[in-house]
């Protein structure tokens, strides 16, 4: 039976760790009439006669752009590879929705900015990307058009695929010592709490440039010691290392790449919960499938 809106959406990188959640989440959203998520196999970002071809079969009137390469160290060393598959493959999926008549919500990030800001980044901040991965994400930004929705966010955690979360739920149960930087300072980001605002933000029509993130701050020597007292292990297991002190990262991390959510606020959206609150729910539940 059809829903009364009888909206259609493509979700690229339906596999992946925000993909696998924003199906999951838009299947009990009412007035959706049908979600398709190919994985990133099945729908290669890369080719253009794929994309065309799966956007003007389905002819979705939403596709969320999910899908990217995301391994930033990775993409030092293959340049083309990143630029192909984040920014090309997003001038794809814009021209396949042109065809069909659809919008284009695409998933960016905090490596679009320098990290070299003394306060949280504005939706109109000047970007200046520092990494082959920062410089393919805003390619893909910059294919967009004026009617689509650009979310940027940052230090993504969630129930699938690899993240922090998941580590240091495991390193805490492990029983060993640890070293986080304290001087990385960014904005943690709750998977759940992120595909709730997206389905929000294209439901509504909205479109531009949005920062979605949790509310507030922190280095990932604070987000080590919070899981690790979640879960019943001593933080003081976690000690504080500097970045210069790291060996083995080819792409430099931002300093602060903290975004402000002004676009939400200012249209009158709900704000995400603290980064603390809503970790703490996501620890719960990671816990429960151990």
């Amino acid at each position: 039976m059809k829903s009364r809106l009888g909206i259609k959406i493509l979700v690229t990188g339906g596999s992946g760790q925000v993909g696998s959640e924003l199906v999951a989440s838009l299947l009990n959203v009412g007035g959706i009439e049908d979600v398709h998520a190919p994985s990133s196999i099945e729908l290669d970002l890369s080719s253009r006669e794929t994309v065309l071809g799966a956007i003007c079969s389905i002819r979705p009137d939403w596709v969320i752009h999910a899908g990217a390469w995301t391994q930033v160290d990775a993409c030092e060393d293959n340049p083309q590879k990143a630029y192909l598959v984040n920014g090309l493959g997003s001038r794809f999926v814009v021209q396949g929705a042109e065809m069909v008549g659809a919008r284009v919500c695409y998933l960016s990030t905090d490596y679009v900015f320098d990290g070299n800001s003394k306060r949280p980044y504005l939706e109109w901040d000047p970007v200046g990307p520092r990494t082959v991965y920062g410089v393919s994400k805003l390619a893909g930004e910059m294919e967009m058009r004026s009617s689509d929705l650009i979310v940027r966010t940052s230090w993504v955690m969630g129930e699938f695929g690899h993240n922090m979360a998941k580590t240091l739920v495991r390193l805490a149960k492990a029983g060993e010592r640890h070293r986080f930087v304290n001087d990385q300072i960014g904005s943690p980001t709750v998977v759940s709490d992120l595909v709730a605002l997206i389905i929000e933000l294209v439901m509504g029509g909205h479109s531009g440039i949005f920062h979605v993130s949790n509310a507030g701050e922190a280095s990932w020597f604070d987000v080590a010691r919070f899981i690790f007292e979640a879960v019943g292990e001593d933080p003081g297991r976690i000690t504080p290392v500097s970045s210069a002190e790291l060996i083995g990262y080819k792409a430099p991390r931002p300093g602060y790449s903290v975004l402000d959510n002004f676009a939400l606020r200012g249209s009158g959206l709900k704000a995400l919960p603290s980064w603390r609150e809503s970790l703490f729910r996501l620890v719960s539940k990671l816990q429960e499938g151990l």
